[in-house]
């Protein structure tokens, strides 16, 4: 905790399992401290509120709230999503799956080191437990899968935590923002009451209805994704999400939806992020601060890793410009990571999208042609794994061979991935149709 006076009033704007989650989570760190939750309606394009995924990094922030993987599964709040599968996204045309969670250990070499010595055609996906259980419809024992989460469930079940830490939902929803000086200076209420506060939260998504949007760093180049159509389908809990590359963009099945992204119909979509989360004394959260695109839906994950740093950082008030900027480095970083990780789905080597790879994507891909593993970062919210399983499966292999694996002869590397192959078709069974 930092030593020094704390906001005596902060008001969070928004409706949804993003605006809850941060309100919860500030009136529980914050004793003391008077929290307000003005509502507003949720925008169709929110997908971090319509359509919320908790990956295992965002495990710990959702038990902190009073949310533990473990309740809202028992509850019926989330069901599970152990990995990904793309089809026609690879330069062959073969499907391939990424894991939610890291590929076990192979000994002295790197998993997928040692599947690059056999060079067997068995694909990279079936050595993971994960990836094997979820195609056979199971889940691997001791896996930590992401979660899916029901929107409206999530909603009641942070509404009452958040009431249960003193948060005061305003009586009327927003009806005006009221600036000056360049700041938030009070939101005005649809019965003509008015909130003023020391720190503003915008969680309205991408509609950013305080949050000024100079500076929005668009990634249209990078993640092209202009609009997506979303039809709400029966729920089948299947622990895989799917995706398949079409020739204007791709379809995916969710559990509980059905959604084509492309260049037409549906809702706009403008991936991107702020240059700056927070600024003077208005802090935005999720998709307002940061817009990543259906694909992997990163949205959520994204905003619990945003309010887990605005707690520790605490950057808010004018005494404080050192951990803002600290804070808008951090958050900048990770929603750029996130950005280089989904255009790698269009830039790794596969089926290319149109636009540019992003520079900081560059040695990334660079360094995994030439070596096969990829640099690790500080503010990433995605396994390296899963980076490494993303660029196998388009196909893209590292020019030269791992030091360590080349010490295994091929023959034994060959005998190695069918052993571990077959043990997990027999653990969990063959995939389902």
């Amino acid at each position: 905790m930092n030593n020094r006076a704390l906001p005596a009033h902060i008001a969070i704007v928004g409706g949804g399992p993003v605006a809850l989650a941060a309100a919860t989570a500030f009136a529980q760190a914050l004793r003391g401290v008077a929290v307000t939750l003005v509502p507003t309606p949720v925008p169709e394009a929110a997908l971090a509120d319509r359509w919320p995924l908790a990956l295992p990094s965002a495990h710990a922030m959702l038990a902190r709230l009073g949310c533990p993987p473990d309740l809202l599964l028992a509850r019926g709040v989330a069901v599970p999503r152990a990995a990904s599968r793309f089809l026609d996204w690879s330069i062959d045309g073969a499907p391939w799956l990424v894991a939610d969670e890291p590929v076990p250990g192979a000994g002295t070499a790197a998993l997928h080191q040692l599947w690059l010595r056999a060079g067997t055609p068995i694909p990279f996906h079936a050595l993971h437990p994960a990836s094997v259980a979820a195609e056979a419809g199971g889940v691997a024992a001791g896996a930590e899968v992401a979660l899916h989460l029901e929107a409206a469930r999530l909603s009641r079940a942070l509404a009452s935590l958040a009431r249960q830490g003193g948060v005061v939902v305003a009586a009327a929803p927003l009806l005006d923002v009221l600036r000056a000086d360049g700041e938030v200076a009070a939101v005005k209420l649809a019965d003509g009451g008015r909130v003023t506060a020391d720190l503003f939260v915008d969680a309205t998504g991408p509609a950013r209805l305080l949050a000024t949007a100079a500076g929005f760093e668009e990634w249209r180049d990078s993640v092209p994704c202009d609009r997506v159509t979303i039809e709400t389908i029966a729920c089948t809990g299947a622990l895989l999400d799917s995706y398949r590359a079409t020739d204007t963009g791709w379809v995916a099945d969710w559990p509980g939806a059905r959604v084509t992204a492309g260049p037409d119909g549906g809702v706009a979509i403008t991936p991107g992020r702020l240059a700056e989360a927070i600024r003077g004394n208005v802090l935005a959260l999720g998709e307002a601060a940061v817009q990543p695109g259906p694909l992997g839906r990163a949205g959520f994950t994204l905003a619990l890793a945003q309010i887990a740093l605005a707690l520790e950082l605490l950057p808010t008030g004018h005494d404080t410009p050192l951990l803002a900027g600290e804070y808008n480095r951090r958050a900048g970083q990770r929603a750029d990571r996130m950005r280089d990780f989904l255009a790698a789905h269009y830039h790794g080597g596969g089926r290319r999208g149109p636009g540019a790879v992003p520079p900081s994507l560059v040695p990334i891909l660079e360094q995994f042609r030439r070596r096969g593993s990829v640099p690790a970062a500080d503010e990433d919210c995605v396994e390296r794994d899963a980076w490494i399983a993303v660029l196998l499966g388009q196909g893209l292999r590292p020019e030269r061979a791992d030091p360590i694996a080349l010490g295994i002869p091929p023959d034994v590397a060959r005998r190695d991935i069918l052993d571990r192959a077959t043990r997990l078709r027999t653990a969990y069974g063959k995939p389902r149709s």
